[in-house]
């Protein structure tokens, strides 16, 4: 029923908000117990743990012989990280750029998704490049680790709060994080399916928006609460962490599972396309060190208005 849809709707904003809040609280407890850089840690613990949706999808498409489905996630993931995610917290805070190292994890994203589309165009995935996605992942992971394995920000007093947190309650704040963001994503979709369905939307027009955007709402929770807490190097670590373990966490492991697969014309003709836009546009801005703000959210958002409209 429509009141029923709206609840869920709610209830699982509700959730996403709250577990993005303790998910960003409980990483940044652990970069200032171990003193490693905050993009360090929203780059793997929030931008890889909020992906999980993603990789469950490819994993369960795949398995079901509908690699499209796979492929389809990946790159709409990707789009939506940069052009919806990443622009939606910008309206209410801005977000700063000049961490460091920023530069060199924008411009490895950036490597990677120009590799993504030079494979899936010539050779399409197979196990052997799922398997080379999965080495150079974890290869990335560990340069990424040791080289900013050192803190170098100054602690403001919120910082200094933060890093009295017990350890038993970081711990719990990342669990409640990476199992109430799935969780309160799917109670969005379902209620934006139920939703579109008691008001008569096509279902074409649910699967382009509300499904394509519900893998990617994990990353929004976690990149609006960073935001709020204005903590740019996690909200910036969140958006490029999810893009590069998308491309190869989940894009090795479809690889590696399914048979070989060229991806559809569909994706390779215009999709591909735009995702590597959306990646050179915030590597500019990254490069450029400009705060992504109420201006730079707003054009976001506008591609990504006209990238719906193209499909």
């Amino acid at each position: 029923m429509l009141a029923g849809s709206i609840a869920f709707l709610i209830i699982g904003f509700a959730i996403l908000i709250y577990s993005g809040d303790c998910l960003v609280r409980g990483a940044l407890a652990a970069a200032f117990k171990t003193n490693v850089s905050p993009l360090m840690v929203g780059i793997l613990i929030v931008g890889f743990g909020t992906s999980m949706p993603e990789f469950l999808i490819g994993v369960q498409a795949t398995l079901a012989g509908k690699p499209g489905l796979a492929h389809g996630n990946i790159i709409g993931s990707n789009i939506a990280n940069i052009w919806l995610v990443l622009a939606l917290p910008a309206l209410i805070f801005p977000i700063a750029t000049a961490a460091p190292r920023m530069r060199l994890t924008a411009s490895f994203m950036l490597l990677v998704t120009a590799a993504w589309i030079g494979v899936t165009l010539v050779f399409g995935l197979n196990p052997l490049i799922g398997f080379a996605f999965l080495v150079v992942l974890a290869v990335y992971t560990l340069v990424a680790w040791f080289i900013n394995r050192t803190d170098r920000t100054e602690d403001t007093p919120a910082d200094l709060k933060i890093m009295h947190t017990p350890a038993w309650r970081m711990v719990v704040l990342i669990l409640i994080g990476l199992v109430g963001l799935p969780l309160g994503a799917k109670l969005l979709v379902e209620g934006g399916i139920s939703l579109a369905k008691d008001t008569g939307m096509r279902e074409e027009i649910v699967g382009l928006t509300l499904l394509a955007i519900g893998s990617s709402l994990p990353e929004l929770g976690a990149g609006i609460a960073a935001a709020v807490r204005k903590q740019s190097d996690v909200a910036m670590g969140n958006i490029i962490g999810a893009c590069i373990f998308n491309i190869l966490g989940v894009g090795g492991v479809v690889g590696i599972l399914g048979p070989r697969a060229m991806v559809s014309p569909e994706f390779t003709a215009f999709s591909n396309w735009a995702m590597a836009l959306a990646a050179i546009l915030v590597t500019l801005v990254i490069f450029a060190k400009r705060r992504v703000g109420v201006a730079t959210g707003i054009i976001f958002l506008a591609l990504y208005g006209a990238y719906l409209l193209g499909l």
